[in-house]
């Protein structure tokens, strides 16, 4: 982080020589507030130099994982030598690999190719389908397709689930409807013709037949589904012709026309980079959020300390002590409680500091001054305008004046309650209408059901 805490504080320093620009900004009035005019440049500069560096951070690692992303991407490759693609051994499963196929013309056609597990010999093939005769005819026949009115491939699956039975699948004509369901109904006439398909249900000892005839019809097929139908068909003739070896070569041609063959590969890179990107901007921008925020909660901190505070001038003045020590004797107390972890309170260091600068030679009527303006809320503003409007025309009104300001801050401190009770209060109705809406559901839902009873 030393080398993005230097880069941070190299562009700060850059962008704050433009006219000052950091310091027209909402984080400067915030650091401002927070630090109140101790070290608050410095501040200043800390807070951006942390954030740009973490933001420069978040950057280097997005791109770097994309980098490494985009490059596994393209290391990794299926096609090898422009048109082989490795088959796994023997029980390994299949290869799937999304492919694009480019033609003379300059077309292309994107198609997912299936290499099937590496056969060493052809009785290692397994031809036999598992089916229920019930579920048989909802299964082979896709959408579109029916017994009478037949224009697409069928599908002629190997098992169905709930059944033990395999199933071995015959056609009555191979040069028409394949032995695993595809339609070569390309040259047929309007007429069409029929075919038998027989279904070799087994299991064990158990053998069955079951026999049902088809009206295969020529397809209804534009010029893209004609090319890509070739297509499919010219992969599956070379993946029968390769089975048995190490390596499956893709077709040169379809139907006269020359193929070129490119992978589809899969690249996140660039969602990575926006992500990240998106991701530095958003934790940039949430650092000056949090910052605000610790300005307000500080306001709201003091609003709920200061009747503490004017409750206790009142009580020590009232004993006889002047306003500035009993004002030192309440920031001592600050101080000794907070050695011992008992109490926090920003206007109490506030009163601390004012104390400091009593010691070091500042007017106490200045002092007072700078402690209501560093507080920022108008009723410490109010009480140091009270303090030294009595040290300039003396002191025989103060006792009352700061009842009185300690009452309306009491008041106003109960109003502020109210009113965090009201928020609150706002904020559970969402809750609360979901879950009626919930009870809502499981009372109607029943009710309806009986209904139809």
């Amino acid at each position: 982080m030393n080398l993005f805490n230097f880069l941070g504080e190299k562009i700060y320093e850059q962008l704050a020589q433009k006219q000052g620009r950091f310091y027209k900004k909402q984080p400067f009035y915030d650091i401002r507030n927070l630090y109140s005019g101790r070290n608050a440049e410095e501040k200043l500069k800390e807070y951006y130099t942390k954030k740009i560096a973490n933001a420069l951070c978040i950057l280097l690692v997005g791109i770097l994982f994309s980098g490494i992303t985009l490059a596994k991407a393209y290391m990794e490759t299926i096609i090898v030598n422009e048109k082989y693609i490795a088959r796994n051994d023997y029980g390994q499963g299949e290869v799937q690999a999304d492919l694009k196929a480019g033609f003379e013309d300059g077309t292309t056609e994107e198609i997912t190719v299936q290499v099937g597990e590496r056969h060493f010999t052809e009785g290692e093939l397994q031809e036999m389908y598992e089916l229920a005769k019930d579920m048989l005819a909802e299964t082979v026949f896709a959408e579109g397709n029916s017994p009478e009115e037949v224009r697409e491939n069928l599908y002629f699956p190997n098992m169905l689930e709930e059944f033990p039975f395999q199933i071995q699948w015959e056609s009555s004509n191979y040069a028409l409807v394949d032995y695993d369901g595809e339609v070569y109904n390309d040259e047929l006439p309007e007429i069409g013709d029929m075919v038998t398909l027989s279904a070799v249900f087994q299991y064990g000892g158990f053998k069955r037949d079951y026999v049902f005839p088809i009206h295969i019809l020529p397809p209804l097929l534009s010029k893209e589904q004609v090319r890509r139908k070739a297509l499919a068909k010219s992969v599956e003739e070379k993946e029968s012709i390769s089975a048995c070896e190490e390596q499956y070569e893709l077709p040169d041609s379809v139907n006269g026309e020359a193929v070129t063959w490119e992978e589809i590969k899969e690249n996140y890179a660039g969602i990575i980079v926006l992500l990240t990107v998106m991701a530095a901007v958003m934790f940039y921008c949430m650092k000056d959020y949090d910052l605000h925020k610790q300005v307000l909660l500080r306001k709201e901190e003091i609003f709920e300390c200061y009747p503490e505070i004017v409750n206790r001038l009142v009580l020590y003045v009232g004993a006889g002590m002047t306003v500035r020590n009993a004002w030192r004797k309440i920031a001592l107390d600050y101080e000794k409680a907070k050695k011992r972890g008992k109490r926090k309170g920003y206007i109490y260091k506030e009163m601390l500091f004012a104390c400091y600068e009593m010691d070091s030679g500042i007017a106490e009527g200045d002092a007072y001054e700078r402690f209501g303006r560093r507080c920022g809320i108008q009723q410490c503003i109010k009480l140091a305008t009270l303090l030294v409007q009595n040290m300039q025309k003396g002191n025989s009104t103060m006792l009352a004046q700061l009842k009185e300001e300690a009452e309306a801050a009491f008041t106003q401190r109960i109003g502020q309650a109210r009113k965090k009770g009201e928020e609150a209060g706002t904020k559970l109705l969402m809750p609360m209408m979901l879950l009626f809406g919930m009870v809502m559901v499981l009372i109607i839902i029943p009710a309806f059901g009986t209904f139809g009873t």
